[in-house]
């Protein structure tokens, strides 16, 4: 029998890596063919960032090496096919994946070690070449693949698209990972999908096949949640590009719920929702908020720029309806999140700042984190005539994978990110960068929140002017713990070219984090320092010593920080009614009446690398890092 290996190669997420969900739907397909069966068996999968060598003994006399391609693992998967080819000259090296160019042969041009490329989605490509090969057909006939002439001259062969996938098997039930759950003794992530398609066509995503949505068998999306919580796989995300599209996707929501209660798994399920669909996504977010499943509801904005919007064809929700939802949301205790993306084009300085702080207008205070814009190879935005259309100067960095292990770097992965448009240089987007990471770290994630909105709202200090007024500060006191932290992120970041953009401190776990969460970090890890270094700019926003001191308790006790097991306020004005009315939608000046509030440590901290993840990482997203977004965490009396 002829052996077959699959290559899905992903980062480990502390202690925590994912199935190779990709190439196991892949190896699930082929091996479900009798005539593939009687000519090939399943060798194995190589799913975690081992050295070269020690994948390599893995693979033992392999007939087919199949790799899949994303920005995370192109230069590993790229390093790991030499050597096989090396080591068995007579093996067929197929590379697919989201990072293999579409209808393109320039990966044959390239890699001498390459012997296919498969576009698309892989199953009926993958089975068709195998099929192929073994009979020795013209493999003129096998859509969706390139390979090389008998000249040696590359070609494509016809693209198909929109595979009936209704009856496709799954690695999970069919078994193909048992023995991974069996043998592993790392902690394992979970992928799965209900459907696949996107209507959208969003100019900086590769997600859409040709804009139809099409479905698994609701049986099969309910046998495979069962196997993963027989299993025991406590994190599950959901790659559906727009959960809550559907209807039924309540009664999906329904089965998860119901296999938590019974067996504690998943304990947490993760998903992209539809930014059209309110009543269901709201539904679906409470009743997994309900039990403490989520992360939070997303509510993506990608820019505020009437220009970005248009040059990649996006259209959000207005902002007014936006206020409404968040506020709705708010009401009920569900957590939410946005995400914006800097780069885009037709995007500036001002309008990206401007962007950042209408959010927090509109009531987004509970979470905002902000991306770089990624040049992804199958997207619109990542062809020449869209690069030259707009002057997008890109930057080929090391890419920066966000929680992952900050040990995996015997092979560099590296990202195409825009550095600058023909409506934001280079420094603008340096300075945009300084801005976002400043806002997300004293507002998202809360260090100044209560100062800002007392500001704005009882004082009339926009947004704006308040962090812009914190950046110069800081700017200004580079010896502090958030000045050298800013100081630090900048020297990075116009040496981006050659540079990272990450953080890493042995205290919070081999972990890279974002700069903003970074920060954060630093001033809870040195929260005396950061109290006595921020206390200059406090007091120059001028607000009357009663309220300031009463403002402050506020601020410092609403934060949640290790080895303090919550706290109690008594306070000669109503700060937490006033914070709520805002949170809600229906603001209330603040009030002068006596207010005591208690605040209770579910999951006492006693140790950073613990709050660093459970708090912060795993957190962010539904604003743990204040007890305050957790309606079982406080008391008001």
């Amino acid at each position: 029998m002829k052996k077959v290996y699959f290559v899905q190669v992903g980062f480990a997420f502390d202690s925590s890596v994912y199935l190779p969900y990709a190439t196991g739907c892949i190896a699930a397909y082929a091996l479900g063919k009798a005539d593939f069966c009687a000519e090939y068996e399943l060798g194995g999968f190589i799913y975690k960032r081992d050295s070269i060598e020690e994948a390599l003994k893995k693979i033992d006399s392999p007939s087919i090496v199949a790799f899949s391609n994303y920005t995370w693992n192109v230069e590993y998967n790229r390093t790991l096919a030499k050597r096989v080819k090396e080591l068995y000259p007579d093996c067929s090296v197929i590379f697919g994946g989201h990072s293999v160019t579409s209808d393109s042969t320039e990966l044959l041009n390239e890699c001498d070690f390459v012997d296919y490329l498969s576009f698309g989605e892989g199953e009926e490509p993958f089975y068709n070449l195998a099929m192929a090969l073994k009979r020795g057909d013209d493999l003129s006939g096998v859509d969706n693949i390139a390979y090389r002439q008998a000249n040696g001259e590359p070609v494509c062969t016809k693209r198909t698209f929109n595979f009936d996938i209704t009856d496709y098997p799954s690695p999970y039930t069919t078994g193909l990972f048992d023995e991974i759950v069996a043998e592993e003794s790392v902690e394992l992530l979970a992928v799965i999908e209900t459907n696949r398609g996107c209507p959208y066509k969003c100019a900086y995503c590769d997600w859409s096949a040709k804009g139809k949505v099409r479905f698994f068998r609701i049986e099969k999306v309910k046998a495979e949640l069962k196997w993963l919580s027989d299993n025991r796989i406590e994190y599950c995300f959901c790659a559906d590009a727009n959960f809550g599209m559907f209807k039924r996707d309540l009664e999906i929501t329904d089965y998860i719920v119901q296999l938590k209660e019974k067996t504690g798994c998943p304990d947490v399920f993760r998903a992209f929702y539809d930014k059209n669909s309110d009543d269901n996504v709201f539904e679906i977010c409470h009743k997994l908020n309900e039990n403490r499943m989520d992360k939070g509801a997303t509510m993506s904005y990608q820019s505020l720029s009437d220009a970005a919007l248009r040059n990649v064809n996006r259209q959000n929700l207005t902002v007014e309806h936006f206020s409404s939802l968040v506020a709705k949301y708010n009401r009920a205790k569900i957590p939410t999140y946005s995400e914006l993306i800097l780069g885009l084009p037709g995007e500036t300085y001002d309008s990206f700042c401007d962007g950042l702080c209408a959010l927090l207008e509109a009531g987004q205070h509970n979470s905002v984190s902000v991306y770089y814009c990624e040049i992804l190879p199958n997207s619109i935005m990542g062809s020449d005539e869209y690069l030259d259309r707009f002057n997008i100067e890109v930057g080929h960095v090391k890419f920066n994978h966000i929680h992952s292990s900050n040990t995996d770097s015997e092979v560099e992965e590296y990202s195409d990110i825009v550095m600058s448009t023909d409506t934001m240089s280079r420094e603008m987007w340096v300075k945009s960068n300084l801005f976002s990471v400043c806002l997300q770290s004293f507002h998202s994630l809360g260090l100044l929140r209560c100062f800002a909105i007392y500001m704005r709202n009882e004082k009339g200090m926009s947004y704006r002017s308040f962090y812009n007024s914190l950046l110069d500060f800081i700017a200004g006191n580079p010896e502090t713990v958030f000045g050298k932290m800013l100081d630090d992120y900048y020297g990075k970041l116009v040496h981006s070219f050659e540079g990272e953009w990450n953080y890493t401190n042995p205290d919070f776990g081999d972990v890279v984090w974002s700069y903003e969460e970074g920060m954060f970090l630093e001033c809870i890890k040195n929260y005396d320092r950061f109290n006595r270094e921020i206390m200059p700019f406090l007091e120059s926003l001028g607000i009357e010593k009663d309220i300031f001191d009463g403002l402050l308790t506020y601020q410092r006790e609403v934060l949640r920080r290790p080895f303090k097991n919550g706290g109690r306020i008594k306070s000669e004005y109503a700060f937490n009614e006033f914070f709520d009315s805002i949170y809600s939608g229906n603001y209330q000046p603040l009030q002068r009446k006596e207010e005591t509030v208690t605040f209770t440590e579910l999951t006492p901290y006693d140790n950073w690398h613990d709050y660093a993840k459970n708090v912060v990482w795993f957190g962010r997203r539904r604003g743990a890092t204040l007890y305050t977004s957790d309606r079982e965490m406080y008391k008001v009396e």
